[in-house]
C-alpha cells in the first residue's frame, strides 16, 4: 500500500513540474510572439522612413547636378555674356533693348 501511495504522489509531482515547465515554454512563447510583433512594426516605420529620406536624396542629388552643370557654365564667356545681358540688361555697343510689356 505504502508504493501505491508513493508513486501516486510522485506522479502528481511528476504532472505539476510538466504543467510548470510547459507554462514556462508557454510564457516563452508568447513573450517571443509579442517582442516580434513590436520590432515588426518599428521595422516596418523605419523602411517608409528611409523611402522618404531616399526620395529627398534623389530630389537634393538632381538640384546638386544642375548646380554643378550651371556652375561648369559659368566658365564659358558666351553665356556668361547672355547672362548679362538677360539678366542686368547689359547691351553691347550699338544695340537697343526694347521693352515689350506682357
Amino acid at each position: 500500500m505504502k508504493e501505491t501511495r508513493t508513486s501516486s504522489i510522485n506522479r502528481k509531482g511528476q504532472r505539476r513540474r510538466m504543467r510548470l515547465f510547459f507554462f514556462v515554454i508557454l510564457c516563452f512563447f508568447v513573450w517571443t510572439s509579442y517582442t516580434l510583433f513590436l520590432q515588426s512594426g518599428e521595422l516596418s516605420k523605419k523602411e517608409a522612413e528611409l523611402e522618404v529620406l531616399k526620395q529627398e536624396s534623389a530630389v537634393l542629388q538632381q538640384k546638386q547636378d544642375n548646380l554643378t552643370y550651371e556652375a561648369s557654365r559659368l566658365n564659358d564667356q558666351e553665356y556668361l555674356a547672355e547672362l548679362v545681358r538677360k539678366r542686368i540688361l547689359f547691351t553691347k555697343q550699338g544695340e537697343s533693348i526694347y521693352m515689350i510689356p506682357d
